[in-house]
């Protein structure tokens, strides 16, 4: 099975969708076949030898290099990637990488960096950090991960990133050799190479000094969480990525026709998965928008004439940048070659969907998944139902379970329709993080992977997220430890104990809060806290949006911070702060959290004066449906007797 002999193709398959998905049942009907036939690469290097054997000539591969949309950008076609993948495998080999060496990108993303990472996937092991880290953490994590070899840009590519680098080098004493691309500046020491220089004198046609890998070896390792504090690392296998690739393709009806336009890092699984190899293990055509992608202004702004230009066909982002998109006029914008867009990586307001999907005319698709599942545990099929509140199907050939804690200490199963914790089975998931004390309640007995994300499946097999068990904070698709954030307010002198979590937020989806109780004696002003902790966290997103001071920190009776009563705090701070900024003379009478179970906060609002409640009423309305929770509103009148009249 897949080989190649005398240049031709025996038994190969792109990723390309087998057949049309609409529901559980099709996706029942599509496990019927013999999984062996269906996927047919034995690793990453062979799915780009696959593509290239079978759609050589078609485009692969586009990396903008600024944000203009008549910006001049080299494409690669499927034969081309295939080369420069296996000239980076063979600079990697050269320089004594092996099957398990790790070797860390600290990148934007520029044109080489796609093949570096899939050659250092073929080499050994490839990693990519987030550049956005302070650099001591990147220092920790590169020791953690063990690794050998760090690529970076030079100054004449990306100076703000080449100063970080050095400082990170200068750190990390286990680094024996930095691949600098863009050129290489004079007077470094032995331990700089010029990675453009050694990769072009490589062989393009074969793998040297290089052994392939298998379906089970590691092809990455990516970490998750974390701020300041050193975050897990997840490995992932050959047959993960395969898998995660090959289940999306199957779901959002992909083939080598399509053309994405991909504005997600590749630290991040969206830009490597989602958005990457589910389209090009297809034959299709990535476009990768800038190096910064959508964290460039330009891109947003310029999005619906990239579209035209490139013929795009499938669109996607996390929440914060859809949202962002439906606010770019369309005018007379040629969109027709879209077939639709996808979300995901946070919670989706129901109103950012509905503008989104009325401005642009086009399906958004919600789509979920996590670093331990390579991005693909449930997606809304593009020729099934859409449903909002709903985040799709489970992957072919794979299982979510809701599950909820037994009398015997272990997981039962939820009944139909009732929430629970989410688990997933399947080829995607990976087998455990790198540090084995992270495993420590990962997994069920039976191995399926515990997400800690609450939901339920309703009676089509679709799932619906309804809250997180874990306490990570999810900013625009950003992973931020709360734990991180305590740590450093904790420090502060006059700070007794503090407690960081989530607040609904109408463009981030959630953004950091912190709550602190002062020390015993001491007047905090929350201004003060928040200088402290700002000053002291390296990662802009993982700075708290506001600091709220409480003379005692609920918790429970065992002496654990209860974060339920502080979450549901944080939603009561947002929603006085929506009324405040109301033209209307509003007065909160009261603000009630869900009952066990719920979902829905209730406000009891009342007049202090004489007002248009028809257009107040409007007005609150829409900007409570930017919120990604959901708010009942009470309105307390006086009646003609002179007593108070909900209604």
């Amino acid at each position: 099975m897949s080989k190649v002999v005398n240049g031709s193709v025996q038994n190969r398959r792109t990723a390309r969708c087998f057949h049309t998905i609409r529901d559980e049942r099709d996706i029942s009907l599509l496990e019927r076949n013999d999984y062996r036939d269906l996927v047919t690469s034995q690793s990453i290097y062979d799915v780009f030898r696959t593509t290239a054997l079978l759609h050589g000539d078609r485009p692969a591969l586009t990396v903008l290099p600024s944000a203009s949309p008549d910006t001049v950008a080299a494409t690669c076609s499927h034969g081309e990637l295939l080369a420069e993948i296996t000239r980076a495998a063979n600079m990697l080999g050269r320089l004594g990488v092996r099957r398990g060496g790790v070797v860390t990108l600290l990148t934007r993303t520029h044109a080489r960096v796609p093949a570096l990472i899939w050659g250092a996937q073929t080499a050994g092991v490839a990693s990519c950090i987030n550049y956005l880290l302070a650099p001591e953490v990147i220092a920790a994590l590169l020791e953690a991960e063990g690794a050998r070899v760090l690529v970076c840009p030079g100054p004449a590519l990306d100076a703000e990133l080449w100063a970080k680098a050095c400082e990170v080098v200068a750190l990390a004493p286990g680094i024996e050799a930095v691949l600098v691309m863009g050129g290489l500046p004079a007077g470094m020491d032995g331990r700089y190479r010029d990675a453009d220089a050694l990769m072009d004198a490589q062989p393009h046609d074969r793998l040297v000094d290089v052994v392939e890998p298998g379906l089970d070896d590691m092809a990455a390792l990516f970490h998750t969480g974390g701020t300041t504090g050193l975050p897990k690392l997840v490995p992932q296998s050959h047959r993960n990525q395969i898998h995660a690739a090959w289940s999306l393709a199957q779901l959002f009806d992909l083939s080598e026709t399509d053309i994405a336009l991909n504005g997600f890092p590749l630290f991040h699984v969206g830009g490597t998965s989602t958005l990457g190899m589910s389209l090009l293990a297809a034959g299709g055509h990535v476009v990768f928008l800038s190096p910064s992608g959508f964290r460039e202004p330009g891109i947003v702004a310029g999005i619906w004439r990239l579209v035209e230009r490139f013929r795009a066909t499938v669109l996607g982002g996390v929440p914060t940048a859809i949202g962002s998109m439906s606010e770019v006029p369309v005018e007379d914008s040629d969109l027709s070659s879209l077939r639709f867009a996808m979300t995901g990586g946070s919670s989706l307001p129901r109103a950012v969907a509905e503008r989104f999907e009325e401005r642009t005319g086009l399906p958004l698709l919600e789509q979920y998944g996590m670093t331990e599942t390579v991005a693909a545990l449930a997606t809304t099929p593009l020729h099934g139902r859409h449903l909002r509140g709903s985040v799709g199907l489970r992957c072919p050939f794979s299982t979510i379970g809701i599950v909820k804690p037994g009398t015997a200490g272990g997981w039962e199963a939820c009944a139909a329709g009732e929430v629970g914790v989410v688990t997933v089975g399947g080829p995607q998931v990976f087998a455990g993080y790198l540090d084995p004390h992270h495993n420590a309640g990962a997994f069920t007995p039976d191995g399926a992977f515990v997400t800690g994300d609450l939901g339920y499946l309703d009676a089509q097999g679709y799932l619906h997220l309804t809250g997180r068990e874990k306490d990570l904070i999810i900013r625009s698709g950003h992973n931020i430890d709360p734990l991180a954030i305590e740590e450093i307010a904790n420090a502060h002198p006059e700070v007794s104990l503090s407690a960081a979590v989530g607040m609904p937020d109408e463009y981030a989806g959630e953004v950091p809060v912190i709550f602190v109780s002062p020390a015993s004696g001491v007047r905090l002003a929350a201004e003060d806290v928040r200088a402290y902790v700002h000053a002291r966290i390296q990662e802009p997103p993982a700075r708290p949006r506001h600091v709220f001071l409480l003379e005692e920190i609920p918790v429970t009776g065992v002496g654990k911070i209860f974060k339920p009563a502080l979450r549901a705090l944080a939603v009561k701070h947002k929603l006085q702060m929506l009324v405040a900024a109301l033209d209307g003379p509003l007065e909160i009478l009261d603000i009630s959290s869900p009952d066990d179970g719920g979902q829905t906060f209730v406000v009891t609002l009342a007049a202090s004066r004489a007002m248009d409640r028809a257009r107040v009423g409007r007005d609150l309305d829409a900007a409570l449906a930017e919120l990604p929770i959901e708010v009942a509103v009470e309105w307390l009148e006086q009646s003609a007797e002179g007593e108070a009249d909900l209604v």
